[in-house]
């Protein structure tokens, strides 16, 4: 597994619009569903040619991490097509997370997109979730005889969107069911600078670092030469 490469994984998710108390208010607009689920063991997975299992802990995705994140609800995996997003907590998009996953809900925009998921999420058309992430921190074990890969998940790199829409091609409609990410030249632009704005940042405070150590190593020496200075006047006065 690259922790440099983006990936999707997609699930089968109970995918609703919400019902509204009284019939003055009109239909609802919101959208609900769990776009992550916790300690669910997945089905065989393949990256490559190697197949594994695969769990993803809740302190990979905790809330303080969700709302550090900028994530797009997108339809059918198209970044031409977001509805909904959550740029650090804020925005369309409400995430939240408790012990069975990662929940969001949001309000369906008055166009023809959101016109779009509505009828396709109350007609169930619409009944898949996937999610885009880069990871970060997993342990590899392999278990019994035939030495099946189990990979669990502790931490992410990141999550960058959500997806709702019909079961991907390339992925089995059950919980945790995987398909490649088809990089796009946009989105592999779009990491590579995210890659090279890390760099820079981790490069800018090594230099302040070594910065800061000239400093305190200039300040010993001045204070060494003053010492000196104040040993000697007080020999002459001798």
């Amino acid at each position: 597994m690259d922790a440099k490469k983006r990936e999707i994984r997609t699930i089968e998710c109970e995918l609703a619009v919400r019902e509204v108390d009284g019939s003055s208010q009109g239909e609802s607009r919101t959208i609900t569903g769990t776009a992550i689920v916790f300690n669910a063991e997945s089905q065989v997975l393949d990256d490559w040619g190697v197949d594994f299992r695969e769990i993803i802990k809740p302190e990979a995705c905790t809330q303080t991490f969700i709302n550090s994140q900028d994530i797009k609800l997108n339809l059918l995996h198209n970044r031409s097509m977001t509805i909904a997003r959550s740029n650090k907590g804020r925005g369309s998009l409400k995430l939240t997370v408790d012990g069975r996953g990662v929940n969001f809900e949001f309000e369906a925009p008055k166009c023809d997109l959101g016109e779009q998921a509505l009828e396709l999420v109350r007609s169930g058309v619409y009944s898949g979730c996937s999610f885009e992430f880069i990871p970060e921190d997993y342990e590899v074990e392999e278990r019994g005889a035939n030495k099946e890969v189990r990979i669990t998940h502790k931490k992410f790199r990141a999550i960058t969107a959500l997806t709702i829409g019909m079961d991907p091609a390339y992925t089995q409609t059950t919980v945790n069911a995987r398909e490649m990410w088809n990089e796009t030249p946009t989105a592999k632009r779009e990491a590579e600078e995210a890659e090279a704005a890390k760099k820079a940042e981790e490069e800018r405070l090594r230099e302040m670092e070594e910065r800061e150590k000239l400093l305190m190593r200039q300040r010993e020496i001045a204070k060494a030469r003053r010492l000196a200075r104040e040993r000697d006047i007080e020999l002459t006065t001798y």
